[in-house]
């Protein structure tokens, strides 16, 4: 990009930064920074939607989203332990596949440290 011959504050910054002795990672993420805080930045137009501010109605839609996924590992988890359950009663479902224990115990479900404070508090 710099052999192209246009200017590129971001990409001369980061190289810059890099002969200096940064890491290269960090450099760019600095450089693109320091972009995004310039107002017109072309870095702006592009992660302003990204990093910028939610509205009411974007954050509650995805807090729906997070509770229904959260729902729908519960329901899923309730009914493989019912068919697990199911399963081992009696001879009766000896063909019935049943979903396996490691494939659910790939999804975690864990509570923020708060939460979990909580919880052991009204063990």
């Amino acid at each position: 990009m710099l052999a192209a011959g246009e200017a590129k504050p971001v990409v001369n910054a980061a190289y810059t930064s890099v002969l200096e002795g940064d890491e290269p990672e960090a450099a760019l993420v600095r450089a693109i920074k320091a972009a995004v805080a310039q107002p017109g930045n072309v870095w702006r137009q592009l992660l302003e939607p990204v990093t910028g501010v939610r509205t009411e109605s974007e954050y509650l839609a995805q807090l729906r989203c997070t509770l229904d996924a959260r729902a729908q590992t519960r329901d899923w988890r309730k009914r493989a332990k019912f068919w697990k359950r199911a399963a081992r009663e009696d001879g009766r479902h000896t063909d019935t596949v049943t979903p396996s224990a490691s494939a659910i115990s790939d999804v975690v479900d864990a509570l923020p440290q708060d939460r979990r404070e909580r919880v052991g508090e009204m063990m």
